[in-house]
């Protein structure tokens, strides 16, 4: 009964998280284009993301005419728990689940979170959702591959299937790499072209409203926070500090480049990024034998 309370604190934790980590993201981008942010709900904007997702609750679910209301309704809430488990392979938060191979376990999650935009946009038998599912599984193939490689670096470096906080100064050549294969895992600027507003009219959940919107905006906030602690326990000795700069660093990133070019990102990952990985995996390798 103990650990189910503590899984649903967690899980309450996340979620406030979520709510206050947008409310954050919407200040710094609003001080990074010298303009004012949220700040009539309540002090400074508190309230804001809470009001939010309330108006987004309130709202009326439209399933198109043509889709599965089944499929259309369950595929943000597979999303959704997949971003929770996700957060379970730290063995840090608490002493009542732990595995050894909880980075093999993060590979899998990252392989299979990939169909939730995929099969959200199929589902929805609509031109402009399957369009954006086309393209984000054309970036996602483009980067998984160099992503996975990267992990196993990691792995290769620490020498178990486990996460380890401390500095792993020997992963900092692959500090760079690691980021943008992260900017592209998370679909955001300048890589975000799953949900490219211009081109695509919002991408793969165009016909998404009221409590499935919801899910989505949350398994993709979650996975956002997900990564910055990823990050920062397999380079930062799992700092709060580190935590923070890193989505921090996220949001100026998406506050400062334009989208990047499709064809570019392509060729970027396909020509450089991922011959670099084999390198890096060859390296470390290397240096385990």
């Amino acid at each position: 009964m103990l650990n189910f309370l503590l899984i649903i604190l967690i899980v309450v934790c996340i979620l406030q998280a979520i709510a206050f980590i947008t409310l954050y993201e919407r200040h710094t981008l609003s001080i990074s284009q010298n303009r004012l942010g949220p700040t009539k709900v309540s002090f400074m904007g508190v309230l804001q993301a809470f009001m939010d997702g309330v108006k987004l609750l309130k709202k009326e679910q439209v399933v198109p005419i043509h889709s599965s209301l089944l499929m259309f309704l369950l595929i943000p809430g597979i999303s959704f728990m997949v971003m929770l488990v996700e957060w379970f392979v730290f063995p840090y938060f608490y002493f009542f689940l732990t595995f050894e191979f909880s980075l093999m376990f993060f590979l899998c999650l990252v392989g299979f979170s990939v169909y939730g935009t995929l099969i959200s946009g199929v589902v929805s038998k609509s031109k402009y959702p399957v369009l954006g599912s086309i393209r984000a599984s054309s970036q996602s193939v483009s980067f998984e591959i160099a992503f996975s490689l990267y992990l196993f670096c990691v792995i290769f470096h620490l020498n178990k299937f486990s996460f380890s906080n401390y500095y792993n100064f020997g992963l900092l050549i692959i500090f760079i790499p690691f980021l943008l294969m992260m900017l592209a895992e998370l679909n955001r600027a300048p890589f975000d072209f799953s949900e490219g507003e211009s081109e695509l009219v919002s991408g793969f959940n165009v016909e998404y409203s009221s409590v499935a919107f919801v899910l989505l905006f949350l398994s993709e906030y979650g996975t956002l926070i997900f990564f910055s602690v990823l990050f920062s326990c397999l380079f930062l000795n799992f700092s709060v500090l580190g935590i923070f700069l890193v989505f921090s660093i996220l949001i100026l990133i998406r506050s400062s480049y334009p989208r990047y070019r499709y064809d570019f990102m392509m060729n970027f990952f396909w020509f450089k990024l991922l011959p670099i990985s084999i390198i890096f995996l060859f390296y470390f390798l290397s240096i385990l034998i």
